[in-house]
């Protein structure tokens, strides 16, 4: 009886480039290599924006007060507030601390641990995929988009939850579809592991059970209809989510005796602001060209619907719709795309089946590489330009807010798109530029880089404030209030009213300012502060300690003197300088403050921080004569005193180093006229209301025109009769 013979394997799809040639089942050498080239890429982008933000360290503040004892408060022995929303991340992190690694050092070492596993898992989706049909260069296409995406590789660090929170939901996610489609198959094996990541998810922040509610009634509605719905195996499935929040619900009643977490009344309050959320996903939509992402979309769908796997579309949808109608109805995010960053998983393993569906046809396999380089140049062009061409300084609410000087003008201007012979790619990046205005003017998504810079300012201080603590300049249990309660609070250890409420239910429940800011919507007053027993009211919103030659700082001085308010300066270190209002009066400030003298506001003060000032700008300019910043501050010094003729060869300088600028002409002309040159003065106004005209300031062109023709009147001598 002659042996049967095995029917031959089916022929690998033609055009595949990893496939031929492999085992069934296993990998092929190429495919590793090109992932383990895309895993490089997207290590190289984590690390090239590695970076903390000043709102982390409110997390790293509630974790270091639990490994130590205090509780998950903000200021122990006071309130319990809960000013955090990443319960799991602040558990972490003070299991961490409590092992003696600083939040500050393991937050963005567990984030990137978080990254890798968010790759692995796009990956291992993919290539799965492949092993089971023999297909494997489309499993490229996710591992790819995620490694050149700016806003993954940005949000792969900073010390907040967002890449845990991400990692845990697609994962959550994709279990879930395996579930689901056990159940389908009718085998019903998998174990129901999906509600308890979706319960770590909702720990790690409070848009987790939203997500989890979808994804669990989206998979239900699945199997009903298909005929595999059972309610006791759902419901199994459901359980561990349900027990988790149910447990941290518990939690947050017994412990704050709050259903929600206090940052919610601060930040949201019920209130919805559709029109800045509206803005924000335009502005996300036009940076990361996601008009080119709906035909790779429609065929990954396509391709699911075809083979039934109508699951995987299903829950993605599922997660992502909700998920960006709460971000639209809430106005955005502070932080530059962050909640949009859970997205990209989604929507790219997606994009990788619409890639796989065209490549099943022979006349679509070129369309389907040119579009994928069509999408990825989207991603890749307007971020990055974002990132060359941002300025290497601290500026706050860049580019909204300071919109009308030259660095702010140039940022992302359409002239300079390297696209911009393309039709449209002009009006699409005006358009585009007028959205990013808009909202950062609103503190709404403010980039990277901004708040990499701003930390760079607040940890040096908090850690003089701290060292202040330690010298006994200021006692340990000093209570102070600022705007920004991050690094200050952190490394000082001082007790902080957080004068935007998001760590005080008072602030929190205060009505919205008006106009609406961003995470900056409630406000303190002084009095508030006062009855709070505040001893240190900030003068700014971020700094309680100046250099004396700081341009800022001379600027807010002479305005804060010149108000007449109960503005205060006490000097600390040499050239440093401690600037607040005392909310309980000076008599008790000299008793609880004994080694800072403070001044008054008035000529003394003034003088006094003046002088330290000149010396200092003038000892730095003997030895850069060069150094920019030091020249318009002492020349901004001398005429703020009044000393025209030493500030005369200053404000000159200023004209021939920066000669776009119509501040600087309009100094020189003030100078020259307080030194009798009037006609060289009108000269320079006639120079600031050009440039002022130039760069598209109309109002201040006409004042300074206004100006020169008044000057040019008062030196026109009268008419004979």
């Amino acid at each position: 009886m002659s042996r049967a013979r095995r029917p031959a394997p089916p022929p690998p799809p033609q055009g595949t480039h990893f496939a031929s040639g492999a085992h069934p089942g296993r990998i092929h050498p190429a495919l590793l290599a090109a992932l383990a080239a895309t895993l490089v890429l997207f290590i190289l982008h984590h690390f090239k924006y590695w970076f903390l933000t000043d709102d982390s360290f409110i997390s790293f503040r509630y974790a270091r007060n639990l490994a130590h004892g205090r509780g998950l408060v903000f200021n122990p022995g006071f309130e319990r507030v809960e000013g955090y929303t990443n319960f799991l991340w602040v558990l972490a992190l003070g299991a961490l601390d409590a092992l003696g690694i600083a939040p500050e050092n393991a937050a963005n070492a567990l984030s990137t641990i978080f990254s890798l596993g968010l790759w692995a898992l796009v990956a291992w989706w993919g290539v799965r995929r492949w092993r089971s049909e023999g297909s494997g260069a489309w499993a490229l296409v996710a591992p790819l988009l995620l490694a050149v995406t700016r806003s993954v590789a940005v949000w792969g660090t900073s010390g907040l939850e967002t890449r845990c929170f991400e990692f845990l939901v697609v994962a959550a996610t994709l279990r879930l579809v395996l579930e689901v489609e056990s159940e389908e198959h009718g085998d019903g094996t998998r174990r129901p592991l999906a509600g308890v990541i979706f319960g770590l998810a909702s720990l790690a922040r409070p848009d987790g059970p939203l997500l989890a509610l979808c994804a669990f009634g989206a998979a239900g509605l699945h199997l009903r209809s298909r005929g595999k719905f059972r309610a006791g195996a759902w419901l199994k499935r459901a359980l561990p989510f349900v027990m988790l929040v149910a447990a941290h619900l518990v939690f947050r009643l017994a412990y704050y005796h709050e259903w929600l977490p206090n940052t919610y009344y601060a930040k949201v309050g019920g209130k919805v602001w559709f029109s800045s959320g509206i803005r924000y996903f335009a502005s996300f939509a036009l940076e990361y060209g996601a008009l080119a992402w709906p035909p790779l979309l429609f065929m990954g769908w396509k391709l699911h619907r075809e083979r039934r796997s109508t699951a995987i579309p299903l829950l993605f949808a599922a997660v992502v719709i909700p998920h960006a109608l709460y971000i639209a109805s809430i106005g955005g995010d502070h932080f530059e795309y962050r909640p949009l960053d859970l997205y990209f998983p989604f929507l790219y393993l997606l994009m990788g089946d619409g890639v796989r569906r065209l490549m099943q046809r022979p006349r679509t396999r070129v369309v389907a590489w040119a579009w994928l380089a069509v999408v990825v140049a989207g991603i890749v062009a307007l971020p990055w330009r974002s990132h060359a061409e941002y300025p290497n300084h601290y500026v706050a609410g860049f580019p909204g807010i300071p919109a009308d000087t030259p660095e702010a003008r140039r940022y992302l201007a359409a002239d300079t798109d390297p696209f911009r012979a393309v039709p449209g790619v002009g009006a699409l990046d005006r358009f585009h530029r007028e959205l990013q205005d808009s909202l950062s003017a609103n503190l709404v998504g403010l980039r990277q880089e901004e708040h990499r810079m701003f930390l760079l300012g607040q940890e040096p201080e908090g850690r003089r404030l701290g060292d202040m603590v330690r010298r006994g300049v200021l006692p340990a249990d000093a209570r102070v209030a600022v705007d920004c309660v991050g690094a200050i609070p952190y490394f000082s250890g001082l007790r902080t009213l957080d004068r935007l409420g998001l760590t005080d239910s008072g602030v929190a429940r205060m009505p919205f300012t008006t106009p609406r800011h961003m995470a900056h919507g409630k406000r303190a007053n002084l009095a508030y502060g006062r009855a709070a027993g505040v001893e240190l009211w900030a003068a700014h919103p971020a700094h309680f300690l100046w250099h004396a030659a700081d341009l800022q700082f001379l600027r807010m001085f002479w305005s804060h003197a010149s108000e007449g308010d109960s503005f205060y300066v006490a000097p600390v270190d040499s050239g440093w300088w401690l600037a607040a209002n005392l909310p309980q009066g000076a008599e008790q400030a000299a008793r609880r403050f004994p080694r800072l003298a403070f001044l008054p506001r008035g000529p003394q003060a003034l003088n006094a921080v003046l002088r330290d000032a000149e010396g200092i700008l003038e000892n730095r300019l003997s030895r850069a004569p060069d150094d920019f910043e030091s020249t318009r501050s002492l020349a901004y010094l001398y005429r703020s005193t009044g000393d025209f003729a030493r500030a005369l060869p200053l404000a000159r300088t200023l004209t021939l180093r920066s000669p776009d600028d119509p501040e600087s002409w309009a100094m020189l002309a003030v100078c020259q006229l307080r030194t009798g040159d009037g006609t060289a003065a009108s000269r320079a106004l006639g120079e600031a209301s050009d440039r002022a005209r130039a760069a598209g300031r109309a109002e201040d062109a006409a004042n300074y025109s206004a100006q020169q023709a008044a000057l040019i009147r008062s030196l026109t001598p009268p008419t004979a009769p």
